[in-house]
């Protein structure tokens, strides 16, 4: 077995033992490895060994170093949709994902570029797409992802997320509620998928629920564990969000007035002055009548200019919503879930049977 080999070994161990993380000491020697097979005479196996030796130092916890020799392979050999990949991968992985979303989007872009059909990078561009504001795409990946493979259930939750919030689809709970997390559970995934849940019962306003589903989401995780904080917080933060500006919220009262900005906002200074010029027009129809102003063109635009307002704050929440979803849900998954291996297999590092 030559070194390369052993490496790619090692990484497979590390992986099939994780929890909550890669298993430092194996995780370490691939690294090592990787490092003495990167200087293999073979161009290919060069290139993919430092591609293998970036991705393990990336689950080792160093994501910084990663990205920096995954950006340096990329450059010495662009036509390679390892590096692309690889840098993808990491960067969805990341514990900051909306920091890195538009370098995840890019990599992505580009091995797709390189190896169109190939299901898993499908998979990963509509969280990327999602973590980088662009909805629509995010949904034509997620579909995308489906017809390539009609088991995927990550794809699923991601099309049903944006159907919920940036389509308005009710009927999307269901998936949310139902079908994703028992998928997940029979195929033995993380329990991340029950963050789908809570957006999807919020949704039906059925809050209790909502609140199990959340329990169910971080079960796995040691609350007041140190390690664990960071993965327990992001999906209580991301709640809390939910709750403030879900749909199943009035979007009416004090809420109102402090989801535009308060009383020193522009809608509230615009709307006070129609509301007096409304009532001045009342008072003084003849002047009205004289500058051919009506009570009900004034009302009109006050109308418009709450349904507009109201229209802007709601597709607003839905942006906070769903880039809030992949905030909490991908670093958790990262954390829980070592990372596919037809992904490692996109990486050129191993072939899968079959």
């Amino acid at each position: 077995m030559n070194t390369f080999d052993q490496a790619v070994c090692a990484l497979r161990e590390a992986l099939d033992g994780w929890n909550r993380g890669a298993v430092p000491g194996l995780i370490s020697r691939a690294a090592v490895l990787f490092d003495e097979a990167a200087r293999d005479p073979e161009p290919r196996t060069r290139a993919v060994a430092r591609v293998g030796a970036a991705v393990s130092r990336g689950f080792a916890g160093d994501p910084e170093l990663a990205r920096r020799r995954l950006l340096e392979a990329i450059s010495e050999t662009p036509d390679l949709a390892a590096g692309y990949v690889a840098l993808g991968m990491l960067c969805l992985r990341d514990p900051h994902p909306l920091d890195h979303a538009q370098t995840a989007v890019w990599a992505l872009l580009a091995a797709r570029d390189l190896a169109p059909g190939v299901p898993c990078i499908e998979r990963m561009l509509p969280p990327a797409f999602t973590a980088a504001g662009e909805f629509m795409s995010a949904l034509q990946s997620a579909r995308s992802a489906m017809q390539l493979d009609h088991d995927d259930d990550e794809s699923r939750l991601w099309a049903a997320m944006l159907r919920l919030y940036f389509g308005g689809d009710l009927s999307a709970t269901a998936v949310l509620c139902n079908e994703v997390p028992e998928l997940a559970m029979a195929y033995g995934k993380s329990s991340a998928a029950w963050l789908g849940a809570v957006a999807g019962h919020y949704a039906r306003a059925e809050f209790h629920e909502a609140r199990v589903s959340l329990r169910k989401a971080i079960a796995p995780l040691k609350i007041g564990d140190a390690q664990d904080a960071p993965w327990v917080d992001g999906a209580r933060r991301w709640y809390r969000e939910l709750k403030g500006f879900g749909p199943g919220v009035a979007m009416s009262g004090d809420r109102w007035l402090r989801d535009v900005g308060g009383s020193q906002s522009e809608y509230a200074r615009t709307r006070a002055a129609l509301s007096a010029f409304r009532e001045q027009v009342s008072l003084r129809p003849e002047r009205a009548a004289a500058e051919g102003v009506e009570v009900l063109a004034v009302e009109g635009l006050v109308g418009e200019l709450e349904a507009r307002t109201r229209r802007g704050i709601l597709e607003w929440g839905a942006r906070l919503i769903l880039r809030g979803f992949a905030e909490a849900y991908l670093p958790l998954v990262a954390w829980l879930e070592a990372p596919p291996m037809d992904v490692l297999a996109a990486m050129d590092l191993l072939v899968l049977d079959g």
